[in-house]
């Protein structure tokens, strides 16, 4: 399975599926608040993970959430060598690598659970441009099509007799160059693919757009993004004042 394949959406009737974007997105900024400012120790940085773990559960996306946690765990490694070798202390190389896995598994969390549809419906009431709204939902489309386009690319070149298979940091970066020629190639077409759709349907013709996403919060919307400020608040508090985590 794709690296890539836990921060693309997936079709579900699972609780966080059905639930509105707005608080999933509010839930994202407060785990994100907490790992990178307020929880500073693993332990609590260890909570945080078995929060999102737990929400992944929820969702029954483990299988392809675990695919791109594999491909976190290895950059969080990547992290905390270096954090150790230019700080040199042990815990805080250990949980800033924890604190960029816990950062992947909330994006992934979200991503798994919630259309691109929805996110741009969300944007758009809030007032954002519909251009940036646009080129925002076309992003997210493209991450999992290039991410199989380039498994496609190293299947072919493994099927050719390339072999990628080394531990000499100079010789995997060269071995990369035949993926990454064709993966830009690629990349660039279908670009222009895009920006020929988009002018065949008129994009850019009027700025009064519409949405046939109704993403109105309810009362239990309203609810979990007011219990999720006030935690996340009140953890904040506590650190600006001077109790650690």
């Amino acid at each position: 399975m794709s690296w890539a394949a836990g921060l693309s959406f997936v079709h579900g009737s699972s609780p966080l599926h059905r639930l509105n974007p707005i608080p999933k997105m509010v839930l994202v900024l407060g785990l994100l608040v907490l790992s990178i400012y307020v929880f500073q120790s693993v332990g609590y940085l260890l909570i945080l993970l078995t929060f999102t773990v737990a929400l992944v559960v929820v969702a029954h996306q483990l299988k392809r959430w675990w695919g791109t946690m594999k491909m976190a765990m290895i950059v969080a490694l990547v992290i905390g060598l270096l954090d150790y070798i230019f700080i040199g202390n042990a815990l805080f190389s250990v949980a800033m690598g924890l604190r960029f896995i816990v950062v992947v598994s909330a994006f992934s969390i979200f991503s798994l659970t919630t259309a691109p549809e929805d996110v741009a419906g969300v944007m758009l009431t809030a007032g954002f441009p519909y251009a940036l709204t646009v080129a925002f939902m076309m992003s997210v489309r493209f991450l999992p099509l290039l991410a199989q386009e380039a498994q496609n690319i190293i299947d072919a070149q493994s099927a050719r007799g390339f072999d990628m298979s080394t531990r000499n940091p100079i010789k995997m970066v060269k071995n990369y160059v035949p993926i990454l020629v064709p993966l830009m190639v690629i990349s660039l077409m279908k670009a222009d693919s895009a920006a020929q759709a988009l002018e065949t349907r008129g994009f850019g013709y009027t700025k009064d757009v519409t949405s046939y996403n109704d993403v109105s919060p309810s009362l239990v919307d309203l609810l979990l993004v007011i219990v999720t400020c006030a935690i996340t608040g009140y953890l904040v508090y506590l650190r600006l004042v001077g109790l650690g985590f």
